[in-house]
């Protein structure tokens, strides 16, 4: 494994260290912080491939939520 392969390798470990340690404090918070931490990881995940011009992570999301909306409202 060369320099930046071990970069990117210790980059997301970090990454996950810091989501699980987040999550686990909104999960402390109760069930609204939670969903706010997942919202705002999933809105993280959408930004960041429309800005790399990718937006089939965008159009997932927004199905999924619309899917989510349509069998759980009223």
């Amino acid at each position: 494994m060369n320099a930046a392969q071990k970069a990117a390798q210790a980059r997301l470990a970090n990454q996950a260290e810091h989501y699980n340690a987040a999550q686990a404090r909104a999960a402390e918070r109760g069930p609204m912080h939670l969903l706010t931490f997942w919202t705002n990881v999933c809105r993280k995940l959408a930004k960041d491939a429309l800005e790399n011009g990718d937006p089939t992570v965008a159009n997932k999301l927004a199905s999924h939520l619309n899917d989510f909306y349509r069998a759980n409202a009223g």
